[in-house]
């Protein structure tokens, strides 16, 4: 008998809008945090035969420099594509309720607005040109210790 395994696989590909500004922390280490949540937008066409549209709400954790080029490029509204892998966190509530949290951990973004724009304006952008930077060699601290 032949044992073929499944290989593990965690990648998200996801195009949206930031729904805020970057949330960009700096940890005792040094080290670049930006929290974000992103809007992606689906449009389907109901039994009623009419367009719908559905808005799904994601939440992003960036980090280093990856997290340093979200908090300089990207402002609410911002078009955003985002790759990278889910995480899941569980804790208890100071309530005792049990709460969970299910985020991408971001190791790719890149910026789509058109150059030269500022989201929902016309103004130009200080820097032209739509960034794209990857985390694909650092893995976040918290990764450091995992024993496979």
């Amino acid at each position: 008998m032949i044992n073929i395994r499944m290989p593990n696989l965690n990648r998200v590909l996801i195009t949206g809008n930031l729904v805020d500004d970057p949330k960009v922390s700096i940890l005792e280490s040094g080290v670049h945090v930006a929290r974000m949540r992103i809007a992606s937008n689906q449009s389907y066409k109901g039994r009623d035969g009419e367009w719908h549209q559905k808005t799904c709400y994601v939440d992003v954790v960036a980090w280093r420099r990856t997290a340093e080029l979200a908090s300089e490029y990207l402002r609410k509204g911002s078009p955003v594509l985002v790759e990278g892998e889910l995480e899941s966190s569980a804790w208890q509530a100071q309530d005792g309720s049990q709460r969970s949290k299910l985020e991408i951990v971001a190791r790719r973004l890149q910026f789509l607005e058109r150059q030269g724009t500022q989201p929902g304006t016309a103004e130009p952008k200080a820097a032209p040109g739509a960034p794209v930077h990857s985390d694909e060699q650092e893995p976040p601290p918290e990764y450091d210790d995992i024993p496979f």
